[in-house]
């Protein structure tokens, strides 16, 4: 940074440059923006004002929601900040923040406890009661649109779990697990709605009711015969599949909802034989289902009610319908030379030509 100072032909000490960068966060970006916008006018930079601008550019700076949780939990940075200075670290984004705090306090010693464990217990307690009041307020935020109860969230999901945990993090810390646990959760609803809607007809369940009981005895009726019979069990495994009109799809959903994070595929257990034999027969022997998969053909020359077709198709179609050779108020005559295109003659009379012929006889037909 002094070197970029000397060539730009600003004057200023190593201690305003030091303050430039401590307000900066160290981010190399951020001091040549404040060096180049605090320059414009004045070449000659005085500590004292580096100072109060590295003040300033402190309050602006957007901090990312690691230094955010570790700011949350670090009692060396609470004996500076202010209750509305630990509101703010909730702010820098509300979205996720607490969920840093939610997935990392576990990581926290606070230094209250002194390496008591029952005390360390029940400020543990107290910070999991906060983050569960957390999680009301936001629900009745988002479902209400009341995002002026944001200040109580800050506190319930920040302020407290950081005061009840104030000390230093002894681990890493983690991305929130929650976010993929219910991208997980969505995708389990989605695969129950669908085995459901295949099987409404031959069970009586909800969706919840397909993936806590009828998943896990399926996938037995089906597994089972091909592990212990083999070959010979192909024809019962079939036999389960069609009984409830499930695809073949539908064999890998049952396996994904029911096997527990960390366990074995009993799916391995099956030899590649049988599983070719078992697809070959359920291919022969499944009937029409009561459902149907609506596939669009898309067929040239077949434009039925609907618009649904291939844009490559259309070009082909439009190039052929430029083609003059196609109109009707054209004649081809073959001769020994080129063929030559006409006019069409209407008792005598010569139309205007649209194709943009050589021009002749544009007013007035050949005769």
């Amino acid at each position: 940074m002094m070197s970029i100072c000397f060539r730009e032909g600003i004057q200023i000490k190593p201690d305003a440059l030091d303050q430039i960068i401590i307000g900066s966060n160290q981010d190399i970006r951020q001091v040549l923006h404040h060096l180049s916008m605090w320059s414009a006018n004045e070449k000659n930079l005085q500590v004292n004002d580096m100072k109060r601008e590295a003040e300033k550019a402190k309050k602006d700076l957007k901090m990312g929601p690691w230094d955010v949780c570790k700011k949350v939990f670090s009692e060396a940075d609470h004996k500076t900040m202010s209750l509305y200075d630990k509101s703010d670290l909730f702010f820098h984004d509300y979205s996720i923040a607490p969920l840093f705090v939610q997935e990392n306090y576990p990581k926290a010693v606070p230094h209250i406890a002194k390496g008591n464990r029952r005390v360390t217990l029940e400020q543990l307690a107290k910070t999991a009661g906060s983050l569960a009041d957390g999680d009301l307020v936001e629900k009745a935020i988002r479902s209400k649109n009341a995002w002026s109860l944001l200040p109580t969230q800050a506190m319930f999901s920040s302020v407290l779990p950081g005061e009840y945990m104030s000390g230093h993090l002894a681990g890493q810390i983690e991305f929130p697990r929650w976010l993929g646990n219910n991208s997980r959760r969505n995708k389990f609803d989605r695969i129950m709605q669908e085995l459901q809607m295949h099987m409404r007809l031959k069970i009586s369940g909800s969706k919840l009711d397909v993936g806590m009981d009828y998943c896990g005895h399926l996938r037995n009726a089906v597994i089972n015969p091909l592990i212990h019979h083999g070959q010979d069990g192909v024809q019962d495994a079939v036999k389960a599949m069609t009984t409830y009109d499930l695809l073949r799809e539908d064999l890998e959903s049952l396996l994904e909802l029911s096997q527990w994070p960390g366990s074995k595929d009993p799916m391995s257990r099956v030899d590649s034989k049988v599983k070719a034999a078992f697809t070959r027969l359920y291919n022969k022997e499944s009937q029409p289902s009561p459902y149907v998969s609506v596939q669009i053909s898309k067929k040239k020359g077949n434009r039925g009610g609907d618009d649904m077709y291939d844009e490559e198709e259309v070009e082909e179609d439009e190039e052929d319908t430029d083609d003059v050779a196609s109109d009707a108020m054209i004649k081809i005559k073959k001769g020994g030379q080129k063929k030559v295109t006409e006019i069409g003659k209407v008792k005598g009379k010569g139309l205007p030509s649209s194709r943009g012929n050589s021009g002749r006889g544009r007013g007035r037909g050949k005769k």
